[in-house]
């Protein structure tokens, strides 16, 4: 058996190849290239033996602590057996090889090796992720990072309108709104905005399906007041760095609707997608990134406490002796955290229970993002339960459960 520890780099990758705890075959430097690959290929295969005209599935191991590496398809495609490091632990790891921790590449490549020959039943495999999984989880990661470029955007309009048109700010409750932006297009400058009547206001709004009252009014409250004055030097300047910025704007949020179309489009089509669309808060967004967490493999997750450690939900406790603390755990994945934070905020907006729940947690003296990450924490639970149980969420058998829970507390305290 071989065992390969791989630590990856964007262009370069370092590999160490033991077949036994700390006998090391050979250490070498990949290219992050279908040339580099082979020839690792190579290597593999000339070590395994010779008298294979191929490694066998269980011949090769390899470890590397980021799934989403080309590498890892193309090893897995030669029926390598991949296992994952959570870079969360390789500083625990290299403290048990180094007392100073000290961290280099030809160092991580041979400690992932040999934790793979040592402790591989405490690492989770990798397999390979189904079509869909793969397409919905590509799709999610580029539009968050899509949805991050809107943020900022946005921060920069605001930012401008500031400082030559403040007024725009109180117009709208969402300035990045898609009336707010093709108002600020028509009228970018106070001056314009305080030439429109209330009849030219109202038809602006009709045109753009805004029809509500309270819109209208606040309007107009807004530009019956005097404007504040800006130099036109500032005026000038900042009016076309705001159309430039709301041009970007809008061509980033077309795209975003692009991917969620194509996002509820695949959803639509897939049984497990739609068995997590129950979940209170959950849109396709959601529902499809809680898919390619759990994925199509019932063997990743052994249990919600590692679904919940994972994600980041769960916290951390430490103790030794009478010394006993509970505290947030860092180590976690990020995407998949906020997805559980926005999945939360969802259910607090439709669901009864989730309110009760967070209010309570919010009665016991817990900030509002600790007792969100509770409400988030708990929500994991059942979507693991949805999923290791291939079933659909049932909001009064859920809340049967809840009964049933607090009256056995009553009673066990009478």
């Amino acid at each position: 058996m071989l065992c390969v520890g791989i630590d990856w780099a964007v262009e370069s990758h370092t590999v160490t190849l033991l077949t036994r705890p700390g006998e090391v075959l050979e250490s070498l430097v990949i290219a992050n290239t279908l040339k580099g690959f082979l020839s690792l290929l190579d290597t593999i295969r000339r070590h395994v033996g010779q008298d294979k005209p191929a490694p066998t599935p269980g011949d090769v191991l390899f470890i590397i602590e980021d799934r989403n590496q080309r590498l890892v398809d193309f090893l897995l495609a030669q029926d390598f057996i991949g296992y994952l490091m959570e870079p969360s632990r390789m500083p625990g790891y290299r403290l048990r090889y180094r007392s100073s921790g000290n961290k280099t590449d030809p160092d991580d490549a041979f400690i992932l090796a040999d934790v793979l020959a040592r402790d591989r039943d405490q690492l989770s495999t990798i397999n390979p992720m189904s079509t869909t999984v793969q397409t919905l989880k590509t799709l999610l990661l580029d539009r968050e990072g899509f949805v991050r470029d809107q943020t900022r955007l946005t921060n920069r309009l605001i930012a401008c309108l500031r400082q030559y048109y403040p007024e725009a700010l109180e117009l709208f409750s969402d300035v990045a709104g898609k009336t707010a932006l093709a108002f600020l297009t028509a009228h970018p400058d106070s001056a314009a905005a305080h030439r429109l009547s209330r009849e030219q206001t109202q038809q602006f709004l009709a045109e753009h399906h805004c029809n509500r009252a309270k819109q209208l009014e606040r309007m107009m409250v807004v530009l019956s007041q005097e404007p504040i004055t800006v130099p036109a030097a500032v005026i000038e300047t900042k009016r076309r760095l705001a159309l430039h910025i709301i041009q970007q704007l809008q061509a980033v949020q077309a795209t975003v609707a692009e991917y969620d179309a194509e996002i509820q489009r695949i959803g639509a089509e897939n049984a497990e997608v739609q068995r997590f669309k129950g979940l209170p808060g959950a849109g396709p967004q959601i529902a499809g990134g809680l898919y390619t967490l759990f994925g199509d493999d019932r063997t990743r997750f052994r249990s919600a406490m590692a679904t919940q450690s994972f994600v980041g939900t769960a916290p951390r406790t430490i103790q030794s002796g009478k010394t006993r603390s509970v505290c947030f755990r860092f180590g976690r994945n990020r995407f998949y955290q906020t997805l559980a934070q926005r999945l939360a905020l969802g259910a607090l907006r439709v669901s009864a229970w989730a309110k009760q729940y967070y209010r309570g947690k919010r009665a016991e003296g817990k900030r509002h993002q600790h007792a969100l990450r509770c409400l988030a924490n708990l929500l994991m639970k059942i979507a693991f339960a949805i999923w290791r149980d291939r079933t659909t969420y049932d909001e009064n058998r859920h809340l049967a459960q809840i009964m049933r829970h607090q009256l056995r507390q009553k009673s066990s305290m009478a």
